[in-house]
């Protein structure tokens, strides 16, 4: 494929279902969901899936979510400076307690208080205004083919233009060095919880424009 013919805009409300289903594909190895649910089952597809439309609807009051024209093939959920750490009470009103009929009550405390702790590195990372990557995710069958790094362009060149840094969260060293490869450095690495998989805090510092001669 020529990645030259992809286009990035900004994601509809009516496609939410549709990326909400590509994400879930991204994310069914992902180490994470594999720890809260082992096996590859239908029950774990929907609890991803449900997580990501979560997020998705959580993310559209701020206009900051990315995709590929004609087909959905990723999406990058950016949360705007002043807006970055996360509202538990906006969480709620966008159905989080759906959750509840994914999985069971123990493996949703361990899931929720796995995502508190991430949210705590964060907010004693991360002080001062910045852009949060809350997800970034390519669908299975477009991987490898420089897709995630178009998302990702748009905010990396706009947060240069203003001065911010940017901050992103992930479960693998795969979209460690993907992320090191676009000026992310790691500032934490460990577990969430006692015998959980690793996780990595990474942060982008400004990368000032060089001016013309």
């Amino acid at each position: 494929m020529n990645t030259q013919k992809i286009e990035i805009k900004k994601l509809e409300q009516s496609q939410v279902e549709k990326a909400s289903e590509v994400l879930a594909n991204a994310f069914n190895q992902d180490p994470i969901f594999s720890y809260i649910l082992p096996q590859n089952t239908l029950a774990k597809s929907n609890f991803i899936e449900c997580c990501c439309q979560i997020l998705l609807r959580y993310s559209q009051k701020y206009h900051h979510i990315y995709t590929t024209t004609n087909d959905i093939k990723g999406i990058a959920i950016w949360i705007p400076p002043g807006h970055s750490t996360n509202n538990i009470l906006r969480f709620l009103r966008v159905g989080v307690i759906a959750l509840l009929f994914k999985i069971s009550i123990r493996k949703l405390e361990i899931f929720l208080s796995m995502l508190f702790t991430a949210e705590k590195y964060h907010k004693q990372s991360m002080k001062e205004p910045h852009w949060y990557l809350m997800l970034l995710g390519v669908s299975p069958n477009f991987q490898g083919q420089g897709i995630g790094g178009m998302l990702l362009e748009p905010v990396l060149e706009q947060a240069d233009i203003e001065g911010f840094p940017c901050y992103v969260e992930t479960s693998t060293q795969v979209a460690v060095r993907f992320y090191q490869r676009y000026g992310f450095e790691i500032i934490w690495n460990g577990e969430l919880s006692k015998g959980s998989p690793q996780y990595w805090t990474m942060k982008r510092e400004v990368r000032p424009k060089k001016r013309k001669l």
